[in-house]
């Protein structure tokens, strides 16, 4: 794998554990991926659903209590192995398989298609935490045609200042 430089700064950004923690305690940020998730089962329940940058797992573990019959927790950083024991602790490791690889070296077996995308990869600013890109990536690979994608747009407000 060619390695450039941001690879070699983003992703190890993201083996701190405050980093997450401070995510985490977000509430609005956190309650408005879960309410997305949990108020919208039809999306997940009895699907295949890939989490890009799982970072803890807390996207996956939403998308399996809403009903999800398979969820691929990808995640680049180290952090893998620490979102493997949380879905352990919550008793979801025999529906989220953890993956720790860059979405982009990801194989499924069988060549499996996912029925919906999640993705926590806004950061302050919109476009900060850089993971658009692999985003993107993940859907044009693994997105079945009529899949969906959580969240599917944003938007950017600008206004001139003096």
């Amino acid at each position: 794998m060619d390695l450039d430089i941001s690879y070699i700064e983003y992703f190890p950004s993201y083996e701190d554990l405050e980093t997450h923690r401070l995510m985490l305690e977000d509430h609005p940020r956190t309650d408005a991926y879960r309410k997305a998730i949990l108020e919208n089962k039809a999306y997940f329940k009895d699907k295949i659903v890939m989490d890009v940058g799982c970072g803890t797992g807390i996207l996956s573990i939403f998308c399996a209590q809403a009903g999800a019959k398979k969820v691929y927790a990808v995640e680049s950083s180290k952090l893998a192995k620490i979102a493997k024991e949380v879905i352990e602790e919550n008793n979801f490791e025999k529906i989220i398989k953890v993956l720790y690889s860059k979405v982009e070296d990801v194989a499924l077996p069988r060549d499996i298609k996912v029925d919906a995308i999640v993705s926590e990869w806004m950061g302050f600013h919109l476009l900060h935490e850089g993971m658009l890109d692999s985003v993107l990536i993940a859907r044009d690979k693994f997105l079945k045609p009529d899949g969906e994608m959580f969240p599917e747009s944003a938007v950017i407000y600008v206004a001139p200042c003096r």
